[in-house]
């Protein structure tokens, strides 16, 4: 009994100070607020940004100024080389496919024909790294008009 009494005080006073310790050497982690953290640990990597939004409510003004789907969240020089958009129109949906990071003619229209209510998805979406080589699957999120 005097043995287990003796070891458990020596392994008290073994790990006291070395938990002390360690609770100075780990860095403390502020939280970070912004939208770009909020979108990768929703998600994780990658995400499409349209009018410099990564979905949620969208203009009719904002959709007309931009022709360009971008990619967040990953390595800078990071670019969309195909991706598939979903155009929900009163209550039909419409897909239409591209090869680049730039709207076609004909989802430039479907997209300017919105109105209220309706809705747009960038979906299947692959960026190429910086080095052209890795291509990494790009998130999107559902824009609604407002």
């Amino acid at each position: 009994m005097k043995n287990k009494v003796k070891h458990l005080l020596y392994l008290t006073l073994l790990l006291l100070p070395a938990s002390f310790l360690a609770g100075f050497s780990v860095p403390a982690i502020t939280p970070s607020t912004s939208a770009e953290a909020t979108v990768e640990s929703a998600y994780g990597g990658a995400y499409v940004v349209f009018a410099g939004k990564f979905g949620g409510e969208i203009t009719r003004k904002e959709i007309e100024s931009n022709t360009e789907v971008k990619v967040e969240g990953c390595a800078k020089g990071s670019r969309i080389f195909q991706f598939t958009l979903s155009v929900t129109k009163n209550g039909k949906t419409k897909t239409l496919k591209n090869q680049s990071s730039m709207l076609t003619g004909e989802m430039v229209a479907q997209l300017k024909s919105l109105s209220k209510g309706d809705s747009f998805e960038f979906q299947q979406t692959k960026a190429y790294l910086p080095n052209s080589k890795d291509v990494v699957d790009v998130h999107g999120r559902k824009f609604i008009v407002v």
